[in-house]
C-alpha cells in the first residue's frame, strides 16, 4: 500500500512531499518525490519521514541513491510517535474559543497562528489564564471540530493581540486524525502555493 509523506530536515523543518510502500523488512526502500520538492530534497543527506497514516512509524533515513524524482532511502532509526503529534503547520483561519473554565462568559474571536496534531497558536484580543480550559472550532478539518484546549503560554507583546499556545485534551482517536489529515493536507498546500 503507497503512504504519503511530509518529508523533513535533521532540524525539522518541512522540505519536501514523497509516496512509498513501507515495508519494514526492506533494508533500502524507494520513495517517489513531488518533482517541485527535488531541489531541496537534494541538498539533504540525512531526513526525518512523517507519513499521512498510523500504520507507518516515523522514521530517520539516509538517502543512498536518487534516481529522477526517485530516491532510495535506507532508514536508520525509528523517531518518536510525539514527532507526528508535535508538527506544526503555519495556518491561518478565524473560529471562536469558548469559556469551560475561567471568569468570562459568551465567545471570543481568534486567528490561528499555527497548528498541529496536539495544538494550536492564535491571536486573541482578550488575556486568558494560562491552564485555562477553554473550546475552539477548528475549520480546515474535513468536517469543521468543537475542540476542548488547555492554555499553555501566552507570547504578548505591547500593543498587539495576545499570542497563545493551547493543547488540546481529552481528544479522541476520530478527531486526531482528522486534525492530523489537516495537518498534512495543510502542508501539502503549503508547498504548492
Amino acid at each position: 500500500m503507497a503512504y504519503q509523506y511530509l518529508i523533513l530536515d535533521s532540524r525539522g523543518n518541512a522540505v519536501a512531499h514523497g509516496v512509498s510502500d513501507y515495508d519494514p523488512k526492506e533494508a533500502k526502500w524507494r520513495m517517489v518525490v513531488d518533482d517541485g520538492d527535488l531541489e531541496e530534497v537534494a541538498k539533504h543527506t540525512n531526513l526525518r519521514l512523517v507519513g499521512n497514516s498510523d500504520a507507518v512509524p516515523a522514521l530517520e533515513a539516509r538517502i543512498v541513491q536518487r534516481e529522477g524524482n526517485v530516491i532510495v532511502l535506507e532508514p536508520l532509526r525509528r523517531l518518536e510517535q510525539s514527532l507526528r503529534r508535535n508538527l506544526r503547520i503555519p495556518v491561518r483561519f478565524v473560529s471562536y474559543l469558548y469559556p469551560r473554565s475561567g471568569s468570562w462568559k459568551g465567545r471570543v474571536p481568534i486567528i490561528s497562528k499555527d497548528l498541529s496534531c496536539g495544538g494550536l497558536a492564535f491571536y486573541c484580543p482578550r488575556a486568558l489564564e494560562i491552564g485555562e480550559a477553554v473550546q475552539t472550532v477548528i475549520p480546515v478539518t474535513s468536517q469543521p471540530l468543537l475542540l476542548d484546549m488547555e492554555i499553555l503560554r501566552c507570547y504578548s507583546k505591547p500593543g498587539e493581540d495576545y499570542l497563545y499556545a493551547g493543547r488540546f485534551s481529552s481528544l479522541l482517536r476520530e478527531a486526531e486524525s482528522m486534525v492530523r489529515e489537516a495537518v498534512f493536507s495543510l502542508q501539502i498546500k503549503g508547498n504548492q502555493a
